[in-house]
Order: C-alpha cells, then sequence, then structure tokens
C-alpha cells in the first residue's frame, strides 16, 4: 500500500541526515566497513534513506518502511553491541599513534558515538510513530499492517515505544 505524508518525508529526511554524517566519518566508517553488517541490510538502509527522491511519484510503500525501519533498528544494535565496544577499546591503541588534531577528532567521535545513537533511535521512534498514524488512517476495519508483520514486537522493544 502506497501513501504521501509530509511528516514522514520529514523524518526521513532528518534520518537521511543523520546517517549521511555518521557513516562519513572516518573513524567510524573503519569500523562499519570491517562489520559483519550483511549487504541486504546495507541495502535496505540506503533504499531507506534514499527514499526521498521516490517520494513526490511514487509515495512510500508502508510495508517496506516498517521493514525497513526493522533492519535499521538491527544495524543501530550491531553498531551499540560490537562496534561502540570496539571502539572505545582500541580507542587508547589508536591514539597513542595519531597527531594531535587527529586524537582530537577520534576522542569525540568516541565520546558523542552514544549520543549519536541516541539520536537515531528518537529520529526511528518519530518514524515508526508516523508509519502507524499513517496505518491507522490508511486501514479499515481494524486492519492496521502493524498488527500483522511478526517483527513489530521487536521493532517496540528496540526503540522502547
Amino acid at each position: 500500500m502506497n501513501f504521501k505524508d509530509k511528516d514522514v518525508h520529514d523524518v526521513i529526511e532528518r534520518l537521511k541526515k543523520q546517517y549521511q554524517l555518521f557513516v562519513h566519518n572516518q573513524f567510524i566508517n573503519y569500523y562499519l566497513l570491517n562489520s559483519d553488517i550483511p549487504k541486504n541490510d546495507w541495502l535496505d538502509i540506503e533504499d531507506l534513506v534514499g527514499s526521498n527522491k521516490y517520494f513526490e511519484a511514487e509515495g512510500y510503500e508502508l510495508r517496506k518502511i516498517y521493514d525497513q525501519i526493522y533492519t535499521f533498528c538491527n544495524f543501530l544494535e550491531k553498531v551499540k553491541k560490537e562496534i561502540l565496544p570496539r571502539i572505545q577499546g582500541e580507542a587508547a591503541i589508536r591514539i597513542s599513534r595519531m597527531s594531535t588534531d587527529t586524537k582530537i577528532l577520534f576522542e569525540m567521535t568516541v565520546d558523542n558515538l552514544p549520543n549519536n545513537l541516541k539520536t537515531f533511535y528518537n529520529i526511528l521512534i518519530d518514524l515508526y510513530i508516523n508509519l502507524k498514524r499513517v496505518d491507522n488512517k490508511l486501514s479499515t476495519d481494524n486492519n492496521m499492517l502493524y498488527r500483522k508483520l511478526p517483527f513489530i514486537s521487536d521493532i517496540e522493544n528496540k526503540l522502547n515505544v
């Protein structure tokens, strides 16, 4: 089921900006490239953050956005549980080999990573809430898609909603 919604569009735009800043950080990018995040997850995330370019012509596909939110939640869990501890664990060794300017940037990256993850979660919560609103509006007879998808409870647990 396709739909157009300005609030969803705006939240995806915020997510896109945050994601681009995050993955283009030279220190985070190093760890992301060396992670075992599945290629399909990367493709789903890139598709989600790039979906606004098709918004005017096609709108969004409800089921697809739910799937992509789920994938993005899994991506954040992997960053939180695997990449963040690795960055923090290797910080002292890496800093000892860096120039002063690079050290400052690296330390800022490490210090800000938990807040960046929190920002991602907040944006995904906004997206999820807006998507459910659209789902309620489009559905008839209490037949909302979010009530049928088996992974919705997992999304809600990961987002604490």
